[in-house]
């Protein structure tokens, strides 16, 4: 779920309901520029609010009874519950009232259910050290941790300095070589001064190719890890400002070192 602001930190892997939404703008006679309704713009494949038919253009009244009258108390609102949780959400389309059952997940759920198990096919991705297409489903017999994110998220270029030291820790330690890879959206060409500088190798993706491997969502990474077979063994986002951003990387460093023993035995 994407709100148009933010005004505190996100958890990793909190309920999720599974929309793009924006505050419409509206006129207070007495302060001016007021907030609200929230608008939903897009809706997640996969996610719960996909399932109970939201759409793009709704508005959102209500969550359980409790007024959302901004998009932030949407979120707030959400993330006050729990994966697996139930909602009832009041809202206007087309000016007409309707109300929606939906029933929250979280964003690794909807990323495994989409994409663990399933090998990577034909995917390419502009290289920018190398300045050439490199095709992700090509990068067999090496272990892969690729990470997903927008170029405005702050903190995670520290995150990628965290995957590129425990890259270089591993040295002999796995059967295989352990290679890490930042992805964001961009079109061919040299480095963007707009992506921020990081300790792992760079590489642009088309939109197309991009949202499929991700949630779109500026305050976290979306990683993935690709055994040397080319099949997705883990998948997991990560809150560069979450209090459990360590807890999840080393989860994710734990599944990797799997993978990579796992595939070679």
């Amino acid at each position: 779920m994407l709100a148009a602001t933010s005004a505190y930190a996100k958890p990793s892997n909190p309920a999720f309901l599974g929309i793009g939404m924006r505050d419409l703008q509206g006129q207070s006679a007495t302060s001016g520029v007021v907030l609200g309704p929230c608008m939903v713009e897009s809706v997640t494949r996969g996610s719960g609010a996909k399932e109970a038919g939201l759409l793009p253009g709704d508005m959102l009244i209500s969550i359980d009874g409790t007024p959302v009258p901004s998009c932030d108390a949407v979120q707030r609102v959400i993330q006050a519950r729990q994966p697996g949780d139930t909602v009832r959400i009041a809202l206007r389309r087309y000016g007409r009232p309707l109300s929606l059952e939906a029933t929250l997940v979280s964003r690794d759920e909807i990323l495994r259910r989409r994409l663990v198990g399933q090998p990577i096919g034909a995917t390419d991705v502009w290289a920018v050290d190398q300045q050439r297409f490199v095709d992700l489903g090509a990068l067999r017999g090496k272990l892969a941790i690729v990470g997903w994110f927008d170029r405005s998220c702050d903190g995670c270029a520290q995150v990628f300095s965290r995957i590129a030291s425990w890259s270089r820790e591993q040295g002999d330690r796995l059967p295989v070589p352990a290679v890490p890879l930042a992805v964001t959206i961009g079109e061919p060409g040299p480095r963007d001064p707009s992506v921020p500088a990081l300790e792992v190798p760079l590489a642009l993706a088309a939109p197309g190719v991009y949202e499929e491997f991700t949630i779109p969502d500026r305050e976290r990474i979306h990683f993935i890890v690709v055994d040397p077979r080319g099949v997705v063994q883990y998948a997991t986002p990560v809150a560069p400002k979450g209090d459990d951003a360590a807890a999840v990387l080393d989860e994710l460093f734990a599944a990797a070192e799997q993978a990579a023993r796992r595939a070679t035995r």
